[in-house]
């Protein structure tokens, strides 16, 4: 029997999955620890919880906060108060979450001989109605070979082939000033958060790479491998993570400029395949062939493999491996696992509202609310692993957004039930104790689909 309405309130607020990933990790402390702090007389905590809780009502935050119910406590103003401060540390609050996500949770349940990578890759972070957006660049996909207004999504990422959990990521803007259609906004104190990010928009890609790396390896050490495609695959990257102690495995592109060394000769990477592949029309494996290069004074193996995909183009496919003990087929298989950060872009833009939630013009406001996409996708992650089953990043995402739905009924409900026993108390001269008395039996006489909805009862 329930013996407290406050107790029940407790309990419900208790059960919501994202309360519970907040305090599991300790977010409270990593957001102090990253140098946050109250905004607008709100907890720091609060605000961020709502943050991340608004993709899951449905509602950006200008139709939550006019809606009918009008459920929300916040202003605009706190909200965005959170969003474009420069002095708080983004990435450091991301890479701490990530780091003890990995630790404590993700280590346990990933075996000593289990494979385990960060994954390196970019995406477009588009925002092609905008003008004077802090930084604002036109820049080319090359996926579609088009071009587009915003920014590119540098991400790094930890994977064990199960669980991929963003670590560390960075908005690049075009480096050539007359590609950037908006130049920065007000002036931000030196020494900051948020003047370390606008200075790191404008650096090349692949110095931005291994600042990521040098920032992960601070919070994460528990992986083997550095994967990453082509755009990538340059001989200064390449060294750069191996100086650091860390083996590679990339794709490669046959460009004219890049050479590599066998057999006291050199050859562009199209001569190498020509030089060294079977001439067998009968070999039906993926692996072509395999040989050990010079690559720019780097011993590293190289594997071809066969194009399936793409008939109109090549037939073979190019991987590079920093080690060369590695066995052709776990250079393949390890390369696979750079997959998971494709699911990654894909769920932000299709189900947590990247680049859409928030259309502000403030590079900080951008940043943050790409930390914020971040965040819920480590919520889905921890919950996917957690649960032994088949669902994916989507079916999780809807079942968060029913929890919330289902949170603002029994908040109301229990709203209702406040008000009904201060009215006993008040025209009936009831006591307390009588009247949480007939509420408890209220609550047990409830049929079981409304005890379900009020988190009293397991389906």
């Amino acid at each position: 029997m329930v013996t407290s309405l406050s107790k029940i309130v407790e309990d419900v607020q208790t059960q919501s999955r994202i309360k519970r990933f907040l305090k599991r990790f300790n977010v409270a402390r990593l957001l102090w620890e990253s140098g946050f702090s109250k905004v607008k007389g709100y907890p720091i905590i609060d605000l961020v919880e709502f943050l991340l809780t608004l993709v899951f009502t449905h509602k950006n935050l200008y139709r939550l906060i006019h809606s009918d119910k009008n459920n929300c406590i916040y202003g605009k103003d706190s909200v965005y108060g959170v969003l474009n401060d420069p002095r708080f540390d983004w990435r450091k609050l991301q890479l701490k979450l990530g780091g003890r996500i990995i630790k404590d949770f993700l280590a346990p349940l990933t075996g000593d001989k289990r494979v385990s990578a960060i994954v390196i890759d970019d995406s477009t972070y588009a925002r092609n109605r905008s003008k004077k957006v802090e930084l604002l660049a036109r820049l080319k996909d090359h996926v579609t070979g088009s071009y587009y207004r915003g920014f590119k999504k540098l991400t790094a990422g930890w994977t064990d082939g199960a669980t991929f959990i963003p670590l560390a990521f960075s908005l690049q803007s075009s480096q050539k000033e007359a590609n950037r259609l908006y130049e920065q906004g007000p002036d931000v104190p030196l020494n900051t958060p948020g003047h370390s990010r606008r200075r790191e928009a404008v650096q090349p890609g692949t110095q931005m790479v291994l600042e990521l790396l040098d920032q992960i390896v601070n919070q994460v050490s528990d992986f083997q491998y550095v994967l990453f495609d082509s755009w990538f695959s340059w001989p200064k990257v390449i060294r750069g993570i191996k100086d650091r102690g860390y083996d590679v495995i990339c794709m490669l592109k046959d460009m004219p400029h890049l050479q590599y060394k066998y057999q006291d000769q050199t050859y562009r990477l199209s001569e190498l395949y020509k030089t060294v592949a079977k001439n067998d029309p009968d070999n039906k494996s993926e692996c072509i062939a395999t040989v050990e290069v010079d690559y720019y004074g780097l011993p590293v193996r190289i594997v071809f493999v066969r194009n399936r995909n793409n008939s109109n183009k090549r037939e073979w496919l190019a991987l590079l491996s920093t080690n060369t003990d590695l066995p052709v087929q776990e250079i393949i298989r390890t390369y696979g696992l750079r997959w998971d950060i494709e699911v990654y872009f894909k769920v932000c833009k299709s189900y947590l509202r990247l680049a859409k939630e928030f259309q502000s013009r403030s590079y900080d406001a951008m940043f943050a609310h790409t930390s914020i996409v971040s965040m819920r996708y480590m919520m889905l992650a921890v919950e996917n692993r957690e649960q032994i089953d088949d669902r994916a990043h989507g079916g999780i995402f809807y079942q968060f957004c029913d929890e919330v739905a289902d949170m603002d009924f029994a908040q109301a409900f229990f709203c209702l039930l406040d008000l009904l026993k201060q009215a006993l108390r008040e025209n009936l001269f009831l006591s307390e104790s009588v009247a949480s008395e007939l509420i408890s039996r209220f609550m047990d006489n409830l049929p079981k689909f409304l005890k379900v909805r009020l988190y009293l009862q397991t389906a």
